[in-house]
């Protein structure tokens, strides 16, 4: 029994000391869980607050999208130097008239592969059929539409069109919707990017100077050259026949114009050497080039004709 009661006794003391050591270990085991709390917390946090890498966008520079060639070489002149990235979505051999069918055939298989853009400048008020916004919001919901014909504002601004025209000609042609177009474009980019609204203004009055330096030219060159008046049968052209200081005096070449020099405009990129014709490029498909550049080239042009 002695040696009984001695056993209980030593187990009973080991129990004692354990469950001494034990308490006094507690508190910094606690310390040790609420830290590692802290820590799993802290990083859990961390990782959902980090940017999803695998997506992409992120990553993607600013970007905007435009749709008829007007468009991005407008866009392209004002966004100069800002670091905006301004895409042109159709095929670039694709004329106007085209564009409409690579926005129904082509553009859904293109739409995977195209970065969720910022905006995009259309002409949806006039031709709705060129509308690429109901896709590209499929890839950004917050994509901002941008008309560049009307301005989407209470008394906006607008193009001058002829009444009841639906067809889509080359409105861009006059000089006086070209400004009204970059005033527009202007004042939206500038919203959109107010961190280059300063660069984007003085891109603007560039621009317009541009504009207005071809219009005074190109009367002056036309009086200079001593034509009577102007002459074509593409339908297309007739917004920049209609903005010209002379006359429109035929749009058949079988039309009587006895006594009468007239200058025939075509539409074109190709130079011609018949007499009394000015092949002027319109904008019909893509240009590389800057606005300037555009300008040039059809003073230049105008300037060869016999």
């Amino acid at each position: 029994m002695p040696g009984t009661l001695k056993k209980i006794s030593l187990s009973s003391d080991k129990n004692t000391f354990f469950h001494r050591r034990m308490q006094s270990l507690l508190p910094t085991l606690l310390v040790l869980v609420l830290v590692l709390g802290t820590l799993l917390l802290v990083l859990s946090r961390t990782v959902a607050a980090a940017p999803d890498s695998s997506s992409g966008d992120e990553s993607e520079p600013e970007s905007l999208a435009t749709v008829l060639p007007a468009a991005h070489l407008l866009s392209k002149s004002l966004l100069a130097g800002t670091g905006v990235r301004v895409d042109y979505l159709p095929a670039k051999r694709y004329p106007v008239s085209r564009i409409r069918y690579w926005i129904d055939k082509k553009l859904s298989e293109a739409l995977p592969g195209l970065p969720s853009y910022r905006a995009v400048v259309e002409t949806a008020s006039i031709w709705p059929e060129g509308s690429v916004y109901a896709n590209l919001r499929q890839r950004n919901i917050a994509v901002i539409p941008v008309d560049m014909a009307i301005q989407l504002k209470p008394d906006g601004a607008r193009i001058s069109r002829a009444a009841g025209d639906s067809a889509l000609d080359f409105f861009w042609l006059n000089p006086a919707n070209l400004k009204v177009m970059v005033s527009i474009l202007s004042e939206d980019f500038s919203r959109i990017w107010p961190e280059h609204q300063p660069l984007i203004h003085q891109n603007q009055q560039r621009a317009l100077e541009q504009i207005i330096g071809f219009a005074l030219k190109l009367d002056d060159m036309l009086w200079q050259q001593g034509w009577d008046g102007v002459c074509s049968d593409d339908s297309a052209l007739y917004p920049m026949l209609q903005s010209l200081s002379l006359p429109m005096l035929a749009e058949d070449k079988t039309d009587d114009l006895d006594g009468f020099r007239c200058l025939w405009i075509e539409e074109g990129k190709k130079a011609s050497a018949e007499p009394n014709l000015w092949v002027v490029n319109g904008l019909n498909r893509f240009e590389s080039g800057s606005l300037a550049d555009w300008l040039e080239v059809n003073l230049n042009k105008l300037q060869q004709v016999q």
